[in-house]
């Protein structure tokens, strides 16, 4: 585990006329932490950015930091159990033992709990272990309040932690990261209008916990990390637009659609809130565990917004397996994260792969005679017991049922009442007219096109789900073809056409099927509709 006061080196090559960062060179265990970016769940991205930000100003993703305060302001009562809550609000790393490693972990470490009668050690059955200490043992029923922490393996062979420790690297002001190379240099220098050699000038940054973390916000909303690193923003970052682009659908199987109704401004197709059960809500607040390379890995093969921290994502997806990056197995764990196991739950967006979820074993390590400690390690050895994860959930669900909750177009989430619903809308000053309820469906794509949205905007609703709002109206809209059923009907349509004719060339024979018409089922106006009995 990097320690708080732990610093990595990193060379920058500046612009001096300019004041700005060509690029940098850095060794890896600074691209390690970089990279460690793409590991972070949303949930935990929010909770450190805000702690590390100016209360005046506090630092936002999209509408993250909406759905992460509605779970704090949210009553325990709705909560299927107390820990689900801290689940959400405290969402654990699957690559956790792997950040231990970093000389720098941003998100620290994080204790799991085991019964503090070690019943364990008793009886196999109940060899169990919880995220949280609020969860009670199964064979003695008391909480399961001893803390044991997870000790990060250290096979012989091991070296770095995601790349090779021998390894150096090139970073360009937008977080692109290559292996060094003369020649690729060479060509940043000469595609950043580098002429001129005695216009660089380099300098040694010493980077801390500080400079990390203001490294993770500028990756989400800046286009020159490095920059403002060093000289500071140049300018206001503008919010990130929303795309039409659709997502991606690939590998993603089994999700059930869940039926939700909005209310639509009609005027402007823009969606005021949604009300729905927590099956919808539960959705909503399991985007807080989806790590941030998840949601970068099934997004970007659209046109999507130009982040640094997709930059990051495409330089790990490029980078070779077992030359630059440890094994194969790291590489996917960067650009396609599993979530953490206890996110394992019904109607997961991202179900988790069996074959990946790691065993446990809790082991024993001796302070002095007659102390000792435990600790957790996915390494069998010697007398080690297997530990099984006691899911603090309720049947794989984090919310309670038979619960009404009202979400917003930014993702602010309350329990429904029609005295808030009242007092939201007239905020909005909309009119009471210009109101209509819809009631959709939410597959698979529009869950993903929420999750996107949901990172880049603060329109989350409307801008995800706004083709079926669009398709829904002009369905309504449209005008009906005609019906035609039975054979009077459609003898009668025939008069119809031939009065169409005749009207133009012969004016007798049009008079008489005026006779006629004025006894047919419609009328020779514009409206073409058969009228029914």
């Amino acid at each position: 585990m990097g320690a708080s006061d732990s610093e990595v080196l990193l060379k920058v090559l500046i612009h001096k006329n300019e004041e700005r960062v060509v690029l940098a060179e850095a060794n890896s265990a600074f691209v390690d932490i970089l990279f460690s970016f793409l590991t972070l769940p949303m949930g935990t991205l929010v909770r450190v950015l805000a702690k590390n930000s100016e209360p005046s100003l506090p630092m936002a993703i999209g509408s993250f930091n909406s759905l992460y305060k509605s779970i704090e302001y949210l009553d325990n009562k709705y909560f299927a159990t107390e820990a689900c809550k801290d689940l959400l609000l405290n969402a654990r790393n699957s690559a956790e033992e792997e950040c231990q490693k970093l000389k720098i972990n941003i998100d620290g470490m994080k204790p799991y709990f085991i019964c503090e009668g070690f019943c364990f050690s008793v009886d196999r059955k109940y060899a169990s272990f919880s995220t949280s200490s609020t969860t009670k043992c199964q064979r003695c029923g008391k909480f399961m309040i001893a803390p044991v922490y997870m000790c990060a393996s250290t096979n012989e062979g091991d070296k770095g932690v995601f790349v090779t420790d021998s390894a150096s690297f090139v970073i360009q002001d937008d977080l692109k990261v290559i292996p060094s190379n003369l020649a690729r240099t060479l060509d940043i220098l000469k595609s950043s209008g580098i002429t001129d050699f005695g216009v660089l000038e380099e300098r040694i940054l010493k980077i801390g916990s500080s400079e990390i973390l203001y490294l993770v916000e500028k990756a989400l909303l800046s286009k020159t990390c490095l920059t403002d690193l060093v000289f500071g923003e140049k300018c206001t970052i503008s919010p990130v637009p929303s795309t039409q682009s659709k997502s991606s659908t690939d590998s993603v199987d089994g999700f059930q659609k869940i039926t939700v109704n909005v209310l639509v401004q009609k005027s402007n197709n823009k969606i005021l809130l949604a009300h729905s059960s927590e099956d919808f809500i539960h959705m909503l607040f399991s985007f807080l565990s989806v790590p941030l390379g998840r949601v970068i890995g099934v997004l970007s093969k659209n046109d999507g917004p130009a982040l640094c921290v997709k930059n990051l994502h495409q330089s790990v997806s490029e980078l070779t397996a077992g030359e630059y990056l440890i094994s194969q197995q790291m590489k996917d764990k960067l650009i396609n994260p599993h979530l953490a196991m206890i996110y394992q739950c019904s109607n997961q967006l991202f179900p988790l792969n069996e074959e990946l979820i790691p065993k446990f074993y809790c082991a024993t390590k001796i302070l002095s005679p007659g102390r000792k400690t435990y600790y957790l390690s996915t390494v069998a050895a010697g007398v080690n017991r297997e530990l099984k994860l006691a899911s603090p959930m309720c049947e794989g669900r984090f919310l309670k049922g038979s619960t009404k909750f009202m979400v917003t177009d930014a993702l602010v989430v309350t329990p429904l009442s029609s005295m808030s619903c009242i007092s939201y809308l007239q905020r909005w000053k909309v009119s009471l007219c210009d109101i209509e309820e819809h009631v959709i469906d939410i597959g698979l794509e529009e869950a993903l096109n929420l999750l996107r949205e949901s990172l880049i905007s603060t329109s989350v609703l409307t801008n995800g789900l706004k083709h079926l709002i669009w398709n829904k109206t002009n369905a309504e809209r449209s005008p009906k073809k005609p019906k035609v059923a039975g054979s009077y009907e459609k003898a009668c349509w025939m008069f119809r056409i031939v009065w169409d004719i005749k009207l133009l060339c012969l004016p007798p024979v049009a008079t008489v099927f005026l006779v006629i018409g004025n006894n047919l089922p419609f009328s020779f106006g514009g409206d073409t509709t058969v009228k029914e009995d």
